[in-house]
């Protein structure tokens, strides 16, 4: 069983379109981690409102930023190798607001990848969470779901967030303060925490 942190940075909030500028992953409970930045595949350079949100400038990506191509490949390869590791052959793969944006971006990943010719990551033994949607379901009438509002209720220092790797193990952080929760409410013998499919059961 191994769970696997997953952020993305990007050009823009349309997940079928705008261009992936960074990418954070990070193992549960290890350091075990991959990060990088990316040269945006469409070319086009990323607005100064994503500048000031996230810190990234289009300097940063052209000094900095890898290829696409390459990117997905590493991050392909990455998964690969940590699925080598899992007792029951399964990714449990968590994000925030994760249905609706970075599990897009992670299945357009592989999409890129089948149409370069190269295996991609098998979807099948992904198991995704959504911690947007646990919370939603674990904590009733918030104002606001963020990630970053979320942290702050547990006390979880969110510094440099809209960093993907800052964002990561703030997210991390976050998973287990919810798994903490539904464990009491659950009331059961086993660990949400080491059986993350009850949170999809």
């Amino acid at each position: 069983m191994t769970i696997l942190f997953l952020d993305f940075e990007t050009s823009g909030l349309n997940p079928y379109h705008d261009d992936i500028i960074e990418i954070a992953m990070k193992v549960y409970g290890k350091d075990i981690k991959y990060s990088a930045l990316l040269k945006p595949k469409s070319n086009e350079c990323i607005s100064q409102e994503i500048t000031a949100l996230t810190g990234i400038s289009n300097k940063m990506l052209h000094k900095e930023g890898v290829e696409w191509q390459k990117a997905y490949q590493d991050t392909n390869e990455f998964l690969k190798e940590i699925l080598k590791s899992s007792s029951d052959n399964k990714l449990y793969i968590v994000s925030h607001n994760g249905e609706t944006f970075d599990f897009l971006f992670l299945k357009r990943i592989f999409n890129d990848l089948n149409q370069l010719n190269i295996k991609a990551f098998p979807i099948k033994n992904i198991v995704f969470i959504d911690t947007l949607l646990l919370a939603k379901g674990l904590l009733k009438n918030r104002i606001t779901y963020k990630q970053s509002a979320l942290c702050t209720s547990y006390n979880i220092i969110t510094k440099g967030s809209h960093r993907a790797m800052n964002d990561v193990k703030s997210l991390e952080k976050l998973y287990i303060a919810l798994c903490e929760i539904l464990n009491k409410e659950l009331n059961k013998r086993r660990s949400v925490l080491e059986n993350p499919q009850m949170i999809n059961d």
